[in-house]
C-alpha cells in the first residue's frame, strides 16, 4: 500500500546556520490492514515523517508511493491520493471547532468532499460512525467543551473515517488521554484493521506500547530507520 523510499529531509535551525537532517534517506514499507509501529526520541523526525505523508512538508529528496502512485510530483503533494492518508492528532480538541457540534464536525468533510448526496445521509452516516467509535448518539448536538478528551478523540477519529481513508496516521495520538481513554482508542484502531482493513502508522515514544500493538516496528535515531525485531 505505502512505499516510502529514500527520503530525506533537512531544516535550518532556527536562529543558526546549524543544518539538521532528521531523514537521511528514510525507507519503509506499510502493507493492507497492518499496524506498523514508529518509535524514537522526540526530535528524531518521527512527526516530520507524518508531515510528509500528509503533505504539509515536502521531501528534499525521495518519495512515497501509496497504492502505486507517487504522493509528490513537480507540481508538490498530490492531494486526490493524499485525502485516503488521514493523521489522527495528538490534541483532539485542536482538530474540532469549539463552536460546532460535533454531529455537524463529523458531517462537514462528507459535504465538503461531496461523498454524500444530501444532508439526511450524511447525518445517517454519522450515526454510523459514532457506533464505530463507540460513542452514543446523545452527543451529536453537543460541543466540544462537553465532552472529555476521550471523547474528542473519539469525535476526531469519525471525522477522518468520514471520508474513507486507507491509511491512519496516529502521531501521539494517546499521549494525551488516561489510561481508560487509551485503551478504548487502541480498541478502536485495532477493530478499525480488522473490520475495514485500514492501515495505521502508530507513532509513539512508548517503545512497551508500540511492541504490544504493532506488527512491526522500527526505529528512528539520527535519521536512520532501523528495523526492530517484534
Amino acid at each position: 500500500m505505502l512505499e516510502v523510499k529514500n527520503v530525506t529531509k533537512t531544516f535550518v535551525r532556527p536562529g543558526s546556520r546549524t543544518l539538521e537532517r532528521p531523514l537521511d534517506s528514510v525507507s519503509f514499507t506499510v502493507g493492507e490492514g497492518e499496524i506498523v509501529g514508529l518509535t524514537g526520541k522526540s526530535g528524531e523526525g518521527k512527526s516530520t515523517i507524518a508531515r510528509l505523508l500528509c503533505g504539509t512538508l515536502k521531501p528534499d529528496a525521495g518519495n512515497a508511493i501509496f497504492g502505486g502512485e507517487p504522493l509528490f510530483d513537480e507540481a508538490g503533494y498530490n492531494r486526490s491520493i493524499g485525502l485516503s492518508i488521514q493523521l489522527i492528532p495528538q490534541q483532539p480538541f485542536s482538530a474540532l471547532d469549539p463552536k460546532q457540534r460535533l454531529g455537524d464536525a463529523v458531517a462537514e468533510p462528507m459535504l465538503c468532499h461531496k461523498l454524500v448526496r444530501s444532508k439526511q445521509e450524511a447525518f445517517d452516516e454519522v450515526k454510523r460512525l459514532f457506533v464505530d467509535v463507540m460513542l452514543g448518539e446523545e452527543l451529536l448536538n453537543r460541543m466540544p467543551s462537553q465532552v472529555s478528551g476521550g471523547q474528542a478523540q473519539r469525535v476526531s477519529i469519525a471525522r477522518i473515517l468520514a471520508v474513507k481513508p486507507k491509511l491512519l496516521i496516529a502521531d501521539e495520538a494517546t499521549s494525551m488521554l488516561d489510561m481508560f481513554s487509551q485503551a478504548q482508542i487502541i480498541g478502536i484502531l485495532r477493530s478499525l484493521v480488522k473490520t475495514k482493513g485500514i492501515s495505521i502508522i502508530l507513532i509513539s515514544h512508548d517503545p512497551e506500547l508500540v511492541a504490544a500493538v504493532c506488527d512491526r516496528q522500527y526505529k528512528l535515531s539520527q535519521g536512520k530507520l532501523c528495523t526492530i525485531d517484534n
